[in-house]
C-alpha cells in the first residue's frame, strides 16, 4: 500500500467531513443550496395549496403536578379511606362507655296458655312488664369513659398520621418516577451521540482515514446505549405504575417537572435544636402517644374505684289486661340497690398492676418518640446538607464530562483521538448525567424527609 502525501490526506479529511456535512444536512430535510437553486420556483400569484382533510393536530398531554397526585391519592386510596374508620371505632366506644351513666329501659311481654280453663273461663292469660334501671352511684365507670375518650382523641392524630405517610409515600413515588424519566432521557441522548460516532467512524474507515476496528467500536457503543435505553424504558413503567397503585388509577397522563421542591431543598436551612421546638407539637403521632399515655393512666386507676359501693335505682311495672276480681290492673315497685364488694379475691389489684405497667410502657414510647423528634430533624438536615454538596459535585462533574465529551469528538474527527476514547468519553458523560439525576432524587428525597420530621405536609410552602 503506498504511503499517502500530507496534501492528499488533507483532501481526503475535507471531502469525508463535507459529505458528513451534506449527509447531516439531509437528514434534517435540508437541501443543498445547488439543488435548492435549480428547481423552478412556483408563480408568485399562485394561491398557496391548502390539503384538504388534513388530520387535526392532537392536543398536548395534561400534565399532573406533586400537588394533583397527592391530592387524588389522599381521595381515593384505600388506605386513607381505612384512617377513617379507626375514628368511628373509637367513637363507638365512647358511646359504649357513656352507657354506664345512663339509665335502662326494657320491656316484656308474656303468653300464657292452659288447656283447661281457670274460674272465669280463660285459657289465655296477657301481661306486660317495663323495667327502667338507673345507676346513681358507679364511680369505675368516671376512669373508664375518660379513657375511651383519650383514645378516641389518639385515634383521630393516628388516623391524621395515617394520611400524612400515604401523602408523602406518593411523593416518594413521585420524585422516584422524575427521576426514572430524566435517565431515560439522558440513555436517549447517549443513544443519539452513539449513532452520530457511528456514522462519523464508519466515514473515516470507509475513507481509510481510521481502521475498520473503530467502526466495530462504535456499533458496540450504540448496542450497549441502545440496551440502557430498554431497561430504562422499564424503569419508567414501574415506577408509574406505583404512582398509579397510590392514585388508585393508572396514571392518565405525564408527571410535571419538581423544580418547586427542588428549589426548596436548595434553600432550606436551620438548626436541628431550633427546629424541633414546634415540631412535637405539631406532629399527629407525637399527640397521639400523648392521648394514648393519657388514656393508659386512666385504665390503670380504674381497678381502684371498684373499691367504693355501686348503687342502683330501678322502677318495675307490670301490667295484666285480665285480672280477677279485687286486683289491679297495673302492678308497680321502686327499688334501691346497694352492691359493695369488699373482697374480690385480689383481681383488682392484679388489674392495676397490670395496667400500671402498660402505661409505663406506653409513657416510656412517649417519651423516646418525643427525644427522637430533635435526632430525626438533625439526621434530615444531615442528609440534606450532604446530598445538596453531592448534587452541586455532580453538576460540575457533569459539565466537565460533556466538555471532554465534545473536545473528544472533535478530537476525533481531526484524527488526534482513538475511537476508544471517543467511547470513553461518551460513556463517562452517561454515568456523570445518571449521578447528577440520582443526586437530585436524593436531595429532594432528603428534603422530603425533613418536612416528614418536622411534620408538616408532603406539599406545601417552605417548611411551616
Amino acid at each position: 500500500m503506498r504511503k499517502r502525501r500530507p496534501l492528499e490526506t488533507l483532501a481526503l479529511v475535507a471531502f469525508a467531513s463535507l459529505g458528513a456535512l451534506v449527509s447531516s444536512r439531509s437528514a434534517l430535510g435540508e437541501e443543498p443550496a445547488s439543488a435548492a437553486a435549480a428547481a423552478p420556483r412556483a408563480p408568485a400569484t399562485e394561491p398557496p395549496k391548502v390539503a384538504q382533510d388534513a388530520p387535526t393536530q392532537a392536543a398536548p398531554e395534561a400534565e399532573l403536578s406533586l400537588e394533583m397526585v397527592v391530592r387524588e391519592a389522599l381521595a381515593t386510596n384505600e388506605r386513607a379511606a381505612r384512617a377513617k374508620l379507626r375514628v368511628d371505632t373509637a367513637e363507638g366506644q365512647v358511646v359504649r362507655a357513656r352507657a354506664a351513666f345512663l339509665p335502662q329501659l326494657s320491656t316484656g311481654g308474656t303468653a300464657t296458655f292452659r288447656p283447661e280453663a281457670d274460674n272465669q273461663g280463660r285459657n289465655l292469660t296477657l301481661g306486660a312488664t317495663a323495667q327502667l334501671n338507673q345507676p346513681l352511684v358507679n364511680l369505675s365507670a368516671i376512669p373508664s369513659y375518660s379513657q375511651s375518650k383519650n383514645q378516641l382523641v389518639a385515634e383521630q392524630e393516628g388516623s391524621r398520621q395515617d394520611v400524612r405517610v400515604l401523602a408523602f409515600d406518593t411523593a416518594r413515588a413521585f420524585l422516584q418516577a422524575k427521576t426514572t424519566e430524566r435517565l431515560l432521557e439522558a440513555a436517549k441522548q447517549r443513544v443519539l451521540r452513539a449513532k452520530a460516532n457511528q456514522d462519523n467512524a464508519r466515514a473515516r474507515a470507509d475513507a481509510g482515514l481510521a481502521s475498520v476496528n473503530d467502526a466495530t467500536r462504535a456499533d458496540l457503543e450504540v448496542a450497549s446505549a441502545s440496551r440502557e435505553v430498554a431497561q430504562t424504558e422499564g424503569q419508567v413503567n414501574r415506577a408509574y405504575i406505583q404512582v398509579g397503585f397510590l392514585m388508585g388509577r393508572p396514571v392518565p397522563g405525564r408527571l410535571a417537572d419538581t423544580a418547586r421542591v427542588l428549589d426548596a431543598a436548595e434553600r432550606t436551612a436551620g438548626k436541628a435544636a431550633e427546629l424541633a421546638k414546634d415540631a412535637q407539637a405539631r406532629r399527629p403521632d407525637v399527640r397521639a402517644a400523648e392521648a394514648r399515655s393519657e388514656a393508659a393512666r386512666k385504665g390503670a386507676a380504674e381497678p381502684l374505684y371498684r373499691l367504693a359501693p355501686t348503687l342502683n335505682a330501678s322502677a318495675n311495672l307490670r301490667l295484666t289486661p285480665d285480672v280477677l276480681p279485687n286486683q289491679p290492673v297495673a302492678d308497680s315497685t321502686f327499688l334501691l340497690s346497694l352492691s359493695w364488694t369488699l373482697f374480690d379475691g385480689g383481681a383488682r389489684y392484679g388489674d392495676r398492676r397490670t395496667r400500671e405497667a402498660q402505661a409505663r410502657s406506653t409513657e416510656l414510647d412517649e417519651k423516646l418518640l418525643k427525644r427522637g423528634v430533635a435526632t430525626e430533624i438533625g439526621l434530615a438536615l444531615a442528609s440534606l446538607e450532604a446530598a445538596r454538596e453531592s448534587y452541586r459535585v455532580a453538576g460540575d462533574v457533569l459539565a466537565a464530562a460533556t466538555k471532554s465529551g465534545q473536545e473528544t469528538e472533535i478530537l476525533y474527527k481531526q484524527g488526534l483521538a482513538r475511537a476508544i476514547e471517543l467511547t470513553t468519553a461518551n460513556a463517562q458523560r452517561f454515568d456523570a448525567e445518571v449521578a447528577r439525576a440520582t443526586a437530585k432524587l436524593q436531595m429532594e428525597q432528603a428534603y422530603l424527609e425533613l418536612r416528614f420530621a418536622l411534620g408538616v405536609d408532603a406539599v406545601g410552602e417552605g417548611t411551616k
